[in-house]
């Protein structure tokens, strides 16, 4: 899903919270765990999108992808959430911050 948030800016944020945490890990195992961290962020800050809906966008979301599958575009969904008026700055925001808290926990 594209919008105010984006995989570079994903990226951005796990290296510096990789930074943050400061394990020792070599040049592979970082890059591993790198690509591991924005994958899971990335999937919970869709998944936290998705579970902000309304119905009705859920119902319409669910409709597109059935009906185009694969072929429904970035630009499509993107429009689709945004038209519901969720407030998305707010929803990544607070699910970066829960991710943050957990990976520095040890939990992630």
């Amino acid at each position: 899903m594209g919008g105010n948030f984006n995989n570079e800016q994903i990226e951005k944020f796990v290296l510096d919270l990789m930074a943050e945490k400061a394990e020792n890990l070599d040049e592979q195992d970082r890059e591993t765990e790198k690509d591991r961290l924005v994958s899971l962020l990335g999937n919970k800050v869709e998944d936290a999108i998705a579970e902000c809906l309304p119905d009705d966008k859920v119902e319409a979301l669910d409709k597109l992808v059935e009906e185009r599958g694969e072929d429904a575009t970035e630009e499509e969904i993107t429009a689709l959430v945004y038209s519901s008026q969720l407030d998305i700055n707010e929803v990544v925001k607070k699910t970066m911050e829960e991710f943050r808290d957990s990976y520095l926990k040890g939990e992630v």
